[in-house]
């Protein structure tokens, strides 16, 4: 299985102010700060931390809590009938 680590390895993920890629573990986050969390488990489970807008900041909904590079990581192709949805609605409206 692949880790979190394996997926962004390459990438260039931000780097919160002051802070090293460790992240922070989430009862040390501060609002608007990226939940996507990078390792570990539990309460031992480290989170991103970088700045997260305010037009993106809406906790609660899938994805709305991560900084911008973590949301276009999330945000996959989905699956054929997934992507054939919008076609076949369209089909069935006309």
């Amino acid at each position: 299985m692949r880790t979190v680590l394996d997926m962004i390895a390459g990438r260039d993920a931000p780097q919160p102010h002051g802070q090293t890629g460790l992240g922070r573990i989430l009862a040390d986050l501060e609002s608007h700060q990226c939940r996507f969390p990078l390792r570990g488990e539990g309460a031992a489970t480290r989170f991103c931390a970088a700045e997260v807008s305010d037009a993106a900041w809406l906790p609660g909904s899938p994805g709305r809590c991560y900084c911008a590079f973590h949301q276009r990581v999330t945000v996959g192709r989905g699956t054929e009938a997934e992507r054939s949805a919008p076609r076949v609605l369209e089909r069935l409206a006309g």
